[in-house]
């Protein structure tokens, strides 16, 4: 029986990649089946009053997922199981709209834009659990017999082993097991890549690959020139709507995009200043200036325009994954 007063969660090392996954799977699954529903005129499975949405699917997709955690181990199952989760939970989450409304409209409006609030919550969680990095040894320890645990029975990949070893590395030098262990791990020949590592594979490369734009002086520019356009025409905006007498006839969800991209010129504005002075802290104010957009004014635009609006995040991710890469230059080169 589960005794709670004795309850010790252990927190998984591996938490914030299989988010990751979940989340892609999730948002994936979410846009395939929108897209393959417009595609096709909306085709409903069953007949004679009977209607299998694909909520259900959704649920099979999450069983299965739950059932390969409680029946295996290791960090490919750990994987294929956050994948399959994304999966059902986005076909889950996708038929939102019918479980809020009284009519069980599909097409209510603002489903989008409260899918996408959900998947902002979930994403910052991921963050939440990437900021806490440092794990104590006893979970070092743990961590690492989890992962030890399928690679006793045959050859670890590379990357794997290397994981083990940083645990290792972590834990308690003191207790007798560790050093044992790390020389078991140690005398262990690489083996296949894991299962599940190419797409980790191909997000490291596109990421090197961008930072390899990112570094360019005229990327650097163009995105300083580029920030000062959007202050000049926010502003211009706004200036437009306040003498044109338009801003009785718009809507709530307008206003705030309207205020919240004008919060976010502020900053930029604030950041063109800075940059002088400290391109590290122009940096800092451009970004968060994109973390209002992503966060605040997108959700309204998700509200407004539901898909339409993937466009502008998109470009708003990219922008602050940009940015967030010029911190760190920035960052280094300072230290140095």
């Amino acid at each position: 029986m589960l005794n709670l007063r004795r309850f010790a969660p252990i927190r998984n090392a591996n938490a914030p990649e299989l988010v990751e996954l979940f989340l892609v799977a999730s948002v994936a699954s979410v846009l395939a089946i929108r897209w393959f529903l417009a595609l096709t005129g909306y085709p409903q499975i069953g007949g004679n009053g009977l209607h299998i949405a694909h909520m259900l699917w959704g649920g099979l997709f999450m069983l299965i997922a739950l059932l390969l955690l409680f029946a295996t181990l290791g960090r490919t199952m750990q994987r294929l199981a956050a994948i399959l989760a994304g999966v059902g939970f986005g076909t889950f989450i996708d038929e939102l709209g019918k479980f809020i409304t009284s009519d069980n409209d599909y097409f209510y409006q603002p489903t989008i834009g409260l899918i996408y609030i959900i998947f902002i919550v979930i994403f910052l969680a991921m963050r939440a659990l990437r900021a806490r990095a440092d794990l104590p040894p006893a979970a070092a320890l743990s961590n690492a017999l989890t992962l030890l645990a399928p690679a006793a029975s045959g050859r670890p990949d590379a990357a794997t082993r290397q994981e083990i070893l940083r645990l290792l590395s972590c834990a308690d030098a003191a207790n007798p097991v560790v050093p044992l262990l790390r020389s078991y791990v140690g005398a262990m020949d690489d083996g296949n890549a894991a299962g599940m590592g190419f797409y980790f594979n191909i997000r490291d490369r596109l990421a090197r690959a961008y930072g390899r734009v990112a570094r360019h002086r005229r990327f650097r520019a163009g995105l300083l020139a580029s920030f000062t356009l959007f202050v000049l025409a926010q502003i211009g905006m706004v200036t437009y709507l306040a003498t044109a007498g338009s801003a009785a006839q718009l809507a709530f969800n307008a206003w705030a995009q309207l205020a919240s991209s004008l919060v976010g010129a502020l900053l930029v504005a604030w950041g063109i200043w800075r940059f002088r002075r400290s391109r590290l802290a122009a940096y800092r104010w451009f970004a968060r200036a994109m973390l209002v957009n992503i966060f605040v004014t997108q959700v309204f635009a998700f509200l407004d325009a539901q898909l339409a609006a993937l466009a502008g995040l998109a470009v708003s991710l990219l922008v602050y994954a940009a940015l967030r890469y010029m911190m760190e230059m920035e960052q280094e080169s300072d230290a140095s």
